[in-house]
């Protein structure tokens, strides 16, 4: 592929991820970019107070409540450049239905990643904290979150839970984490902490079924009740491919 150079830095020429236009992989002044298998990148910087949530991909996000852009809190790495800030009550995002929010395709063989780096105010303790979901109601939806010191991702399709892959995990407060969870295609899901894969692998064929809905980053929804994160969000990728399926040391920059 054809490249050139800004400011110093080389980058590739222009291609489409995902039907959208962006650079397609590389660095620009030591950044590292897109690549093919990139669903969706929140880096959540940008101007104190900013209710802008740019999704590198082209994808367009809502703020809900008071869900804004941070500079006061610094980033996992080391700058105040921007995080995503959710005061737990109200505070979310959120993205239009799309095919590529059924993060398996429909297929237990598919592979896919998603990742955050998170920072609560105050421990969760046994709390329910949404992180993500994509709800179309209480009986069908897939969601990630943290319950009664669990991390944990869950399917349910027709009122019932078809998928559950829980690990243990009891975050501190005011400290940055990397959290990921990986489906390794027909090997299951792997859970990783700061890199560390906690528990052991979950297998389960079930896929994902195809729900109509947005994707509700910041809240988890169930019963009437709203379950929402009270913390700091910086740097979620969604990909279409395992990530990791060893232990890994988390990037040290923005992707």
């Amino acid at each position: 592929m054809p490249v050139a150079k800004l400011n110093g830095s080389v980058y590739s020429t222009i291609s489409k991820i995902k039907g959208v236009t962006k650079s397609a992989i590389s660095k620009v002044n030591g950044i590292a970019t897109l690549d093919p298998n990139t669903i969706s990148l929140l880096h959540m910087r940008g101007t104190d107070g900013s209710t802008s949530f740019i999704d590198e991909t082209g994808k367009t996000w809502t703020a809900n409540g008071n869900a804004q852009i941070d500079t006061a809190i610094t980033s996992p790495f080391g700058d105040n450049n921007g995080v995503g800030l959710f005061d737990g009550t109200g505070d979310s995002i959120e993205s239009a239905d799309g095919a590529y929010w059924r993060l398996d395709g429909g297929s237990n063989s598919n592979a896919w990643t998603w990742e955050n780096r998170l920072r609560f105010n105050g421990d969760p303790g046994t709390a329910i904290v949404g992180f993500a979901q994509q709800r179309a109601d209480d009986n069908n939806f897939w969601a990630i979150r943290f319950f009664n010191n669990l991390f944990e991702f869950i399917i349910r399709s027709g009122g019932v839970n078809t998928v559950v892959s829980s690990k243990t995990w009891n975050p501190a407060t005011a400290t940055w984490y990397h959290a990921a969870i990986v489906k390794n295609g027909t090997s299951g899901y792997m859970h990783f902490i700061d890199g560390v894969q906690v528990g052991t692998t979950t297998v389960d064929a079930d896929p994902i079924p195809d729900f109509a809905a947005p994707l509700i980053v910041g809240d988890y929804l169930f019963g009437g009740v709203h379950s929402y994160f009270n913390g700091a969000m910086k740097e979620q990728r969604i990909s279409d491919v395992a990530r990791w399926t060893s232990n890994f040391t988390p990037p040290p920059a923005e992707y």
